[in-house]
């Protein structure tokens, strides 16, 4: 079922300058703190930057829905390998999303990122060696993560990841979707990819185990010939690096977009992090029957679920929901008689914020 409806808008294509970062160094103490640092400074005065063109989702974008900054591994909740990090050299990601006309920093922005590991593999493709993991994915929110930092930072978040591998036909890419919210609709559904230089692609992918045991070591498409980076949009989306392979890299990518709401936007979190996959009435080999729902949560939530027909509930249940996927069982009286009804199921985070789902079902005799 959909959880929200979306509203989507045209994005100009248009020229302009990525940010730059400093070195990250992230093998140690001292490293950590470099990388703080780094991904916490504040962005530059205010002033307009140029529309970041939009680009396609690809067919690999699954909403995880897992508000994490290090995205490296398995989540333990995942299905298939969980906790199993995946390896590559470290890359420190800032991604700045602002106002193009004001240059201001816009908050309360969700901020996703997903990319291949250094195999080129996606994680949950399908019916491949990554079906049920959930490596390389999260989410942050401008304003109010502070990522690797120890405070948020206006229109800003940050992410632990590797550099990406190649796949036949792309250049190496990561792909970003920003999600605002007008309460628990998307107000703003935009999706861009950051790439980097061809030489800086094989230069880590020559250089660094596990890129440079696989044949070719260099990625086989280059920018120049990606079929989804045009030649304007290089200066917005090819984003330059600091650092090396022995201490890792750091990049900062500058989103700029048009008709959303600037910095004056307050930076508090009003949505709830969840999806429902489904809902369905199941009945035993006994004969007893109930309501089941597949929830992901994203966060820490109370549940809240019943079954209800004409106004009357039929059946009731609550308990609280971990991050990662959950069966949440609502057993049918066994006076209930066989019918139509509604599965109802209200999610409550920390904040008091909800959100509510419902899903047609039927009861069997």
């Amino acid at each position: 079922m959909m959880v929200a409806m979306e509203k989507r808008f045209t994005r100009r294509q248009a020229l302009g300058a990525a940010g730059t970062a400093g070195a990250a160094l992230l093998t140690g103490p001292s490293a950590l703190s470099a990388f703080g640092e780094l991904l916490t400074a504040a962005p530059a005065a205010a002033a307009a930057v140029a529309v970041t063109p939009s680009m396609t989702e690809g067919p690999y974008w699954i909403d995880e829905m897992l508000r994490r900054f290090d995205v490296r591994a398995n989540t333990a909740s995942a299905a298939a390998a969980a906790g199993v990090a995946q390896a590559g050299v470290p890359l420190a990601l800032k991604i700045d999303v602002l106002d193009a006309a004001t240059g201001n920093p816009v908050n309360g922005a969700h901020v996703d990122i997903w990319h291949a590991n250094a195999q080129g593999l996606y994680s949950d493709e399908g019916n491949n060696a990554t079906s049920g993991q959930n490596f390389l994915r999260g989410y942050q929110v401008t304003g109010l993560d502070a990522g690797a930092g120890s405070t948020p930072v206006d229109g800003q978040v940050s992410f632990r990841t590797i550099w990406p591998g190649w796949y036949q036909g792309r250049a190496i890419h990561i792909h970003v979707r920003v999600r605002t919210y007008d309460g628990n609709d998307v107000a703003t559904d935009y999706t861009t990819q950051i790439f980097f230089s061809d030489a800086d692609n094989d230069t880590v992918l020559s250089g660094a185990a596990p890129y440079n045991t696989r044949s070719p070591r260099t990625d086989p498409t280059t920018d120049e010939t990606d079929n989804v980076l045009t030649a304007s949009a290089h200066a917005t989306n090819v984003v330059p690096v600091a650092g090396s392979i022995a201490e890792g890299y750091a990049a900062t990518f500058t989103i700029g977009l048009t008709g959303v709401a600037s910095s004056q936007t307050s930076a508090a979190d009003t949505t709830v992090a969840a999806s429902l996959r489904s809902a369905t009435v199941v009945q035993s080999a006994n004969g007893n029957r109930a309501v089941v729902f597949s929830v992901h949560a994203g966060e820490t939530l109370t549940a809240h679920a019943s079954l209800v027909r004409k106004g009357i509930t039929l059946g009731r249940g609550s308990g609280r929901l971990t991050p990662g996927w959950h069966s949440l069982r609502v057993a049918i009286p066994a006076g209930v008689a066989a019918g139509a009804g509604t599965a109802r199921l209200t999610l409550v985070d920390a904040a008091g914020n909800s959100r509510r789902f419902s899903e047609a079902v039927r009861v069997p005799a």
